[in-house]
């Protein structure tokens, strides 16, 4: 019997399980990406600025080894000798290792983007589990990741042999005996770089699929089932009977506040069985007669029904009633152009009650 769709993983995640993901410092990361981005941009370095640097370190080891034939050795000129050194050396390489730092940042930032996380920094015990640990050793993940570096190491001998081949396919052997070692040196020089600067290149490119391949992974391993993604979204829009039962109460605390309102009404204008409207009119408080209750059938019956005990007065006028119980909101004023219609009710509802007082 095959499982329910509900409890397969086959849905991509949502942005909710990526975001939870990403606080806890779970990230699609390419680790080789930083590397070969450093090896490369080192060399490039090196080619843009290797000539200064050896000009600088040979003036620097100059002038310390010509000190050293003119100065005394002392506590205080060996120190002088070493700080001035030191100092020399920090200027030649802060550009280097400014450039690693940069690059090293920048590489990140691109993979993952602006992200800082006190809860990375906490121990996770579960990575000392030795039989978590032999699991993880023999992964589906770890395989992959042997696989890979096999390819690499296949891919960069390949590299590195079919451009050792070409260079010496130009160079004649038994010429390299007549040069001089300076000379040997520098075509040697020459040889490693361009051998570096192609192995690096390789590195970027296959880390660069690397990276494409933990973006998979890492979304194929947050894959959801669809109970979940139902569970999520009921926990991010409400219990839809929860819901419910709010507005349930909702209506019902409505109800009761429309209820208690209307003995405060002048009048309630009926249909007479369908509608019943609620109006209630100060002419210090409000600028026009306001809807306190309205209500059809049963409501209509009871809004009657409590108008009465309170000795408020019915009147009977279906197209105002209708009008007013379609168009105007409890609490709402009425429209101007009822104001005609219901100033004629008010008018007679006050006559009525001046009869009743005998004013």
């Amino acid at each position: 019997m095959g499982f329910s769709s509900d409890t397969e993983k086959t849905e991509q995640p949502t942005s909710k399980r990526l975001g939870d993901a990403r606080s806890k410092g779970n990230v699609a990361l390419s680790p080789d990406l930083n590397t070969a981005a450093s090896l490369l941009f080192g060399f490039v370095l090196l080619y843009a600025i290797g000539v200064n640097i050896y000009n600088s370190i040979y003036k620097t080891m100059k002038l310390s080894l010509g000190n050293l034939l003119c100065n005394d050795f002392t506590q205080d000129s060996v120190l002088y000798l070493m700080s001035s050194q030191i100092y020399e050396l920090m200027k030649i390489l802060s550009p280097i290792f400014s450039g690693f730092i940069l690059i090293g940042l920048t590489t990140s930032y691109l993979q993952t983007g602006f992200m800082f996380n006190f809860g990375m920094l906490k121990p996770d015990m579960s990575k000392l589990n030795i039989i978590s640990g032999i699991k993880r050793l023999f992964s589906t993940k770890s395989l992959v990741k042997l696989v890979f570096s096999s390819m690499k190491l296949i891919v960069v001998g390949v590299v590195s042999f079919f451009y050792i081949k070409k260079e010496f396919s130009v160079v004649n052997v038994t010429s390299i005996i007549d040069l001089s070692l300076v000379e040997i040196f520098g075509m040697s020089t020459k040889l490693m770089y361009g051998l570096a600067l192609r192995v690096s290149t390789v590195l970027l490119i296959l880390a660069v699929i690397d990276l494409f391949y933990q973006k998979w992974q890492f979304k194929h391993n947050l894959r959801m089932t669809k109970g979940e993604i139902k569970e999520e979204r009921k926990q991010q829009d409400g219990d839809p009977l929860i819901k419910s039962k709010i507005r349930s109460i909702q209506r019902q605390m409505a109800m009761k506040r429309m209820m208690s309102s209307i003995p405060t009404a002048d009048v309630v204008v009926t249909n007479p069985t369908h509608y019943a409207v609620a109006l209630k009119y100060d002419g210090v408080a409000m600028k026009a007669p306001t809807v306190v209750a309205k209500g059809a059938d049963l409501i209509a019956k009871r809004i009657k029904e409590i108008a009465k005990k309170h000795k408020i007065p019915l009147v009977e006028d279906k197209p105002l009633a209708q009008t007013l119980y379609k168009t105007v909101e409890i609490g709402r004023e009425v429209p101007q152009k009822l104001y005609h219609a219901v100033a004629k009710v008010l008018s007679y509802v006050y006559q009525l009650k001046k009869r009743n007082t005998g004013i």
